[in-house]
């Protein structure tokens, strides 16, 4: 009876491995290679992309969250976006996260590129954006610590993953 036990206390660990890494599953040897080793011209528009993205976080890091908050004495997420898009891509975004989750098209998490936009349910009506800048990784406005680089797949942002969208940053060349 022991080992029975014993045997279904493994197998339940191991499902629970299973599930915990289940996306790692999804991908198969080829589509881990394009994910790692992108096409050059591919390539290329990302690290320009993800430049402007640093550049913008060098002049907002640590900005302090501010609900409603549209300026660097206080900021609230979908503004941070709403400005870093205007002010490196000329694109206008809406300014609820709301609504600038409409805009673009859905992207996998296995597709992501630098200017993607993340979107999280935080709570049962509220919604909160970032923006992907590789490595997985994204720029984001954070209650506690403000504006921040956090990591993607951590246990909290993996719970709260809504839907990731691109908004049309092919072609455009970012100001730095």
């Amino acid at each position: 009876m022991a080992s029975v036990r014993r045997f279904n206390k493994v197998k339940s660990s191991f499902l629970v491995l299973i599930v915990a890494f289940w996306p790692g599953l999804a991908f198969s040897d080829s589509s881990l290679d394009s994910l790692l080793n992108p096409p050059a011209a591919e390539q290329s528009y990302s690290n320009e992309i993800q430049n402007a993205l640093l550049a913008h976080y060098s002049n907002w890091a640590g900005t302090r969250h501010k609900l409603g908050g549209t300026g660097t004495n206080g900021v609230d997420c979908s503004s941070f976006i709403q400005t870093l898009f205007q002010d490196k891509f000329q694109l206008r975004l809406p300014r609820s996260s709301r609504e600038q989750m409409t805009m673009g098209e859905r992207v996998d998490l296995s597709d992501l590129r630098s200017g993607d936009l993340l979107f999280f349910r935080t709570g049962p009506t509220r919604r909160h954006v970032g923006v992907y800048v590789g490595d997985n990784q994204f720029m984001h406005v954070s209650t506690r610590a403000g504006v921040e680089i956090a990591k993607l797949f951590s246990p909290y942002w993996q719970r709260h993953f809504i839907t990731a969208r691109r908004v049309g940053l092919a072609g455009i060349t970012p100001s730095n």
